[in-house]
């Protein structure tokens, strides 16, 4: 007796040039009904029949790319296909990310080719108010970096004949307000750097590192000591320490940290001089090295080379060494601040003694001089005073021989005396 099938399975019939396959399914009015299916053989139908199931549940293979499947789908080829090997690989990690944590969760269940401007504005909204997981919200700037990545996937799929357009073009976004930039007070800036210098581990004088060079926390943990001439006192800032998916499947995490040979922009790449208090931070950390060195042997991550790692010459996981900055700043009285703010704390002290602004924005590694006047304008009150010196000194100038009064029709509306000029 033949062995009975299972609901839904179908049932095969001979024909003259091959077999016929029926299967049933519902409608989406829950109505039963069938689905036939022609081939030479009973394997060649079952396959018709699974990719036609398939295909009713959004779901295709590499070779069946269309608008037909869902956005989560489409998000996973475009991110093997389109961009890992083809960016930076600071920008595939960024990708993962946002893909995994907003879109495929967001809008994944949606198929390609129905996704429309407006239910991209409602997610865009939704992202607004989403947990950041620190008891507040998504940052419009984030929001802001979700649109981006939607676009690029959305571009794609137009250009790649799967949809008619790009409905991100007709969606509105959040307006993405800039934040005023963090800085430590001086009182504060002086305090911190005396406290680590006076518990002086490892982790304090990279606090201090930061605070006198002024380097992303990225660049600073992937540091190495091939980087550092104490004989002609630089430092060369060309590498970062990035977590980058990890391609063994069996892997614990999903993730490995890893030095990248590049830094967040081609200028990022620089040489930076180094100072006597700076020298002698490096001179102490490579002094506590050499003691941990001995202690631990062999188990100690020589191959590494790095300036700041852990006591076994590990990398430092950044999440822990940001608690371990709250702590040193609470222990030192000091509010609250994010580790990129002791960079902008960097570079307003150097502002303070009147450095040249071009200068600054090369020490600090900006790909031009106007990203670094967007940050800093509200902290460069010298700058501004010096350009309206210089103007005033040269009216000055244009009236000190005193043939001519500066015109009436120039001057304030309110009583002045005729003798006034531009050289009193």
């Amino acid at each position: 007796m033949a062995k009975r099938r299972r609901n839904g399975e179908g049932c095969f019939s001979k024909n003259s040039n091959g077999f016929d396959y029926r299967i049933s399914y519902n409608d989406e009015h829950g109505k039963r009904k069938y689905k036939y299916f022609w081939a030479k053989t009973k394997e060649e139908c079952i396959a018709k029949a699974t990719k036609w199931r398939n295909e009713q549940n959004g779901i295709y293979t590499d070779d069946e790319v269309n608008g037909k499947m869902l956005t989560s789908q489409w998000a996973n080829y475009w991110f093997d296909n389109f961009v890992v090997g083809h960016v930076k690989i600071t920008t595939i990690n960024d990708d993962r990310s946002i893909l995994d944590k907003h879109i495929i969760p967001g809008i994944g269940h949606i198929p390609l080719k129905e996704i429309r401007g407006l239910r991209l504005t409602k997610f865009y909204n939704e992202c607004l108010k989403k947990s950041n997981g620190r008891g507040g919200t998504l940052d419009p700037k984030t929001v802001k970096n979700i649109r981006a990545v939607v676009n690029r996937m959305l571009e794609c799929a137009y250009q790649n004949e799967l949809i008619k357009e790009n409905p991100n073009k007709k969606a509105k976004y959040p307006k993405c307000t800039t934040k005023e930039t963090q800085i430590l007070s001086p009182e504060d800036y002086d305090k911190l750097i005396k406290y680590c210098i006076e518990q002086g581990t490892q982790w304090d004088m990279l606090i201090v590192f930061l605070l006198c060079v002024g380097t992303r926390l990225g660049e600073a943990l992937g540091l190495q000591w091939t980087k550092v001439n104490f004989e002609k006192r630089t430092i060369r800032i060309s590498q970062q320490l990035q977590a980058v998916p990890d391609s063994d499947k069996n892997a614990k995490y999903k993730y490995k940290k890893e030095i990248i040979d590049s830094t967040k922009t081609k200028t990022s790449n620089r040489t930076i001089s180094m100072s006597e208090p700076v020298e002698r931070i490096l001179l102490h950390v490579r002094a506590l090295q050499a003691v941990n060195k001995m202690k631990l042997g062999q188990k100690y991550h020589r191959d590494l080379d790095l300036v700041f790692p852990r006591e076994d010459g590990y990398f430092i996981c950044d999440t822990t060494f940001r608690a371990f900055v709250n702590k040193r700043l609470a222990e030192a009285g000091i509010e609250h601040y994010k580790i990129h703010s002791f960079r902008h704390s960097c570079a307003t002290t150097l502002f303070e003694e009147k450095a040249d602004i071009k200068k600054v924005s090369k020490w600090l590694g900006h790909s031009c001089i106007g990203i670094t006047l967007g940050i800093y304008t509200h902290v460069l009150p010298h700058h501004l005073e010096e350009l309206a010196e210089l103007q005033s000194n040269r009216f000055k100038r244009i009236f000190s021989s005193n043939e001519k009064d500066i015109p009436d029709e120039m001057l304030p509306q309110r009583e002045t005396s005729k003798q006034d000029d531009w050289g009193a």
